[in-house]
């Protein structure tokens, strides 16, 4: 029970509660889910799975569904409370003070932030235009206002989004100050499929979830590297301009319905209906050697003086006898502090290893850095981001590894890059800890 008074909102186990009056709650009333979300997708996905989490515990929960961007939910508050608010991307710097300032907290601290799932970013251009990738760097441009010189500076273009991605985006660009000079925004999908018809030069950003009578493009960089988002590289977060689905909750005990409801979130069952709504779910899938191939060659073809042919042997050998598992672990530039999507990893990847998923297998868990710096400081670095995800996983595990499953960490530092280091999206793509896997010898 949660009573609003003069110092505040109040929450109360209503076990063991007498309550006298026409307002008090009755023995047979079924507990409110109070979801707040934005988009068209949350519309559909969070119904699919309150009916799942019902099937499954058979727990009688029922939902009361609003239409609300970030500022409705922080400006009806506290006359429209909430019990969870699902936003299709990261909570910006702007609004997470405005939270604080609200009397709601961190929203997007580690115990009110969940991640849900992963979508991206795509750009997409007109039906029938010729190109099929786009430089980072004149998207970087756009969005942020920076200069940008040489070739990839390229002439005038007018970039578009949908307003459910603003109008704030320094939450995909943290690194860069944000000018919107650029920017045209609009209301629905069929206003930007216009837009795109009626200007050969207009370049469009959607989330990947959405499908629209628009062509999509690749990322390209000077280094020759390009990035496609499909739902294998948005799970490991390879391609640059992917991001994590956000659940956040307030600071308040949830009803011991909905605290259910947030843990089987977490589960296999939740994922599945995550992934048949169209979004990218969390789950570890095997990627194996076979399909890698790409991967390799760029790391022999990007390798510069400081990378030698011994250690492009090491990693050949070392990705032949291991099984690359989705899950991918990525840090903040220069740290070891792990990122939200990252931590979201680390507890799924432990509840996994709990349940026996990984018997028998050994985890080698493998650091890569981006370019910048010498060769010998970025492999160190690797090995201590990997080291610091071992640390996490075993914390997660209370400190206990099953006895038939072994835990080992590597580093190639800047030996694999994924997308070029001139932009931060590049840089933050590169930097990362992958999980590998083989039977226990």
């Amino acid at each position: 029970m949660t009573l609003q008074t003069d110092a505040g909102r109040v929450s109360l186990w209503q076990e063991g509660l007498h309550c006298d009056g026409a307002d008090c709650p009755g023995d047979s009333d079924r507990p409110v889910l109070r979801v707040a979300v934005q988009g068209k997708a949350g519309h559909l996905l969070v119904p699919a799975l309150l009916e799942a989490y019902r099937r499954d515990t058979g727990t009688r929960l029922d939902l009361a569904l609003r239409d609300a961007t970030v500022d409705d939910v922080l400006d009806d508050f506290p006359a429209q409370p909430f019990d969870l608010f699902l936003s299709p991307h990261p909570l910006s710097a702007r609004d997470r003070d405005r939270a604080r300032a609200a009397g709601l907290g961190d929203l997007a601290s580690t115990r009110r932030g969940q991640v849900l799932a992963m979508d991206a970013l795509v750009p997409v251009v007109a039906a029938g235009q010729q190109r099929d990738s786009i430089p980072i760097g004149r998207l970087v441009q756009r969005l942020s206002g920076a200069p940008l010189a040489g070739a990839e500076s390229g002439g005038a273009m007018k970039l578009h989004l949908l307003e459910t991605i603003g109008p704030d985006v320094s939450w995909l660009l943290p690194e860069a100050a944000r000018s919107d000079t650029d920017i045209i925004w609009h209301r629905d999908d069929e206003a930007l499929a216009a837009a795109l018809s009626a200007d050969p030069d207009a370049v469009g950003l959607v989330p990947a979830a959405r499908r629209g009578p628009w062509k999509r493009l690749a990322l390209s960089g000077p280094c020759g590297l390009t990035a496609r988002a499909t739902p294998r590289t948005i799970r490991t977060e390879d391609y640059p301009l992917t991001y994590p689905v956000y659940l956040y909750r307030p600071p308040w005990r949830p009803h011991p319905a909905i605290a259910g409801f947030l843990d089987w979130l977490r589960g296999e069952a939740a994922q599945l209906v995550v992934r048949r709504a169209g979004l990218v779910d969390l789950a570890g899938v095997p990627i194996r050697l076979e399909a890698q191939g790409r991967r390799l060659a760029n790391a022999i073809r990007m390798a510069g003086d400081e990378v030698p042919l011994d250690e492009l042997q090491r990693l050949a050998a070392t990705m032949d006898r291991h099984v690359r598992i989705s899950n991918t672990f990525r840090f903040a530039p220069g740290s070891t502090r792990l990122s939200a999507p990252s931590r979201s990893h680390i507890m799924l990847l432990a509840k996994a290893i709990r349940d026996g998923r990984y018997h028998g297998r050994d985890i080698l868990l493998v650091g890569f850095s981006d370019g910048r710096g010498p060769a010998d400081a970025n492999r160190d670095l690797a090995a201590a981001r990997a080291e610091a995800v071992k640390e996490d996983l075993m914390q997660a595990l209370g400190g206990d590894l099953p006895f038939n499953v072994g835990l080992a960490t590597d580093a190639f530092g800047e030996a694999m890059p994924l997308a070029c280091d001139d932009t931060p999206m590049g840089q933050r793509a590169n930097r990362r800890v992958e999980m590998w896997v083989r039977p226990r010898r």
